[in-house]
């Protein structure tokens, strides 16, 4: 099936003042609908396929956000209504006129490009709001925000916040697999993981539900599966889940509440090790790509957009986390089996090995092999590097761009 070819379910008329021609109001019904494209529909490279309809806008993780919740409304008749930061009090819907002469299509795309450079996870907060933590309203389509801290809260926690992404899918032992993009805006293949590195850390962040368009302006005590309980469990405290246990221990106690069955010490390790496999391959892809655009550039160092896009200090830090990660749990495994005999990541070789990397064109290395030099700090973030200095053979010196 072509990727989200959507045209067949838009009204052909070009005449229409608006993006598209809502002819109902949202329904919980709808809301189920929404979880199941979500689930079934919603690709990783909707925007990066060639063959999708959607093919080359750009996103970053708020706008992907949007664009899906955009996409849906579009396809079924139904309104939206996203918080306006440009003019206090007023709101971005599919009734904007200024793209008539447009054929549907191009419509919906111009307006998932526009509302994209005006939303954010700031405006995230307005538009949602926390979802109960049970089967009937969390599933596919509920969003997980990490908002934009403060300097103080940044101070207090070590984080930035600024994250946005989609439930996607629940297994049945309660792991969450999630779908995003990420900073900064790019054509991109979103990212998808089982194997969540943050946790809330204040109650305008956390899992949460879309507001209806009819719902602005209504107590979100009042609305349908409004619930604060996520910020009851596993200890929660604003501020306080900043460790790998904690956050870890947070995800936990939703999982329990979700799955039907309780995962193996193996299917744990499992999705770590799944984790750090899709990071580091995406790594590779950025590492590649980044030295490419500065081969291409006659050696000159990238634009600072470029070299952010190309950098990979935030996914580095996630892919040390996730070893460390194993080592934490073969760690709990052994004091649960009685061993005297402290657990590490060395526990993880076997499955470590299973995976290998093409590092660079016809190159590889295990994530076993990747290891060592993560644990001793030998992997580059910064762009500016040439891959051998980035994947830890060669130290760094001066910049290799000029």
């Amino acid at each position: 099936m072509k990727l989200l070819v959507l045209v067949s379910f838009l009204i052909s008329t070009t005449a229409s003042a608006s993006v598209w021609k809502a002819n109902r109001s949202w329904t919980e019904q709808d809301e189920v609908k929404f979880s199941l494209f979500l689930q079934s529909e919603w690709a990783a490279d909707v925007f990066a396929n060639p063959q999708s309809d959607f093919y080359g806008i750009k996103t970053d993780c708020a706008d992907a956000v949007y664009a899906a919740r955009i996409v849906f409304s579009a396809r079924e008749g139904l309104p939206v209504k996203f918080s306006d930061v440009t003019k206090s009090g007023s709101y971005l819907t599919q009734e904007m006129s200024r793209w008539d002469g447009l054929s549907p299509l191009e419509r919906i795309k111009r307006f998932i490009s526009y509302t994209g450079d005006l939303v954010s996870t700031l405006t995230l907060e307005s538009d949602t709001y926390p979802v109960a933590i049970n089967k009937d309203f969390f599933r596919p389509g509920v969003i997980f925000l990490s908002p934009i801290l403060s300097d103080f809260e940044k101070r207090a926690t070590g984080f930035h916040g600024g994250h946005a992404e989609y439930v996607k899918r629940i297994d049945d032992i309660g792991f969450i697999e999630a779908i995003a993009s990420t900073s900064p805006k790019a054509v991109r293949t979103l990212s998808l993981n089982k194997n969540p590195y943050m946790a809330a850390l204040v109650t305008r962040g956390g899992f949460r539900r879309w507001r209806q368009p009819q719902q602005f302006g209504v107590n979100v005590e009042n609305l349908t599966g409004y619930s604060l309980e996520q910020f009851n469990i596993a200890d929660w405290a604003p501020l306080k889940l900043i460790t790998r246990r904690q956050i870890y221990q947070w995800h936990e106690a939703i999982r329990r509440t979700l799955r039907t069955r309780a995962p193996s010490f193996d299917e744990r390790v499992d999705i770590v090790v799944d984790s750090i496999c899709s990071l580091l391959t995406t790594r590779a892809e950025l590492v590649q790509q980044g030295w490419s655009e500065v081969t291409k550039n006659g050696g000159r160092c990238l634009s600072a957009d470029l070299a952010d896009q190309y950098s990979t200090d935030s996914r580095d830090q996630r892919i040390r986390g996730s070893y460390f990660q194993l080592g934490d749990l073969y760690d709990w495994k052994k004091r649960e089996d009685g061993d005297d005999i402290l657990g590490s990541v060395e526990d993880a070789q076997s499955k470590l090995e299973k995976c290998r990397i093409q590092y660079w064109p016809g190159r590889f290395m295990n994530t076993w092999e990747i290891y060592p030099r993560v644990r001793d700090g030998l992997l580059e973030s910064s762009a500016s590097y040439a891959p051998a200095v980035r994947w830890g053979f060669r130290p760094k010196g001066t910049r290799d761009c000029r």
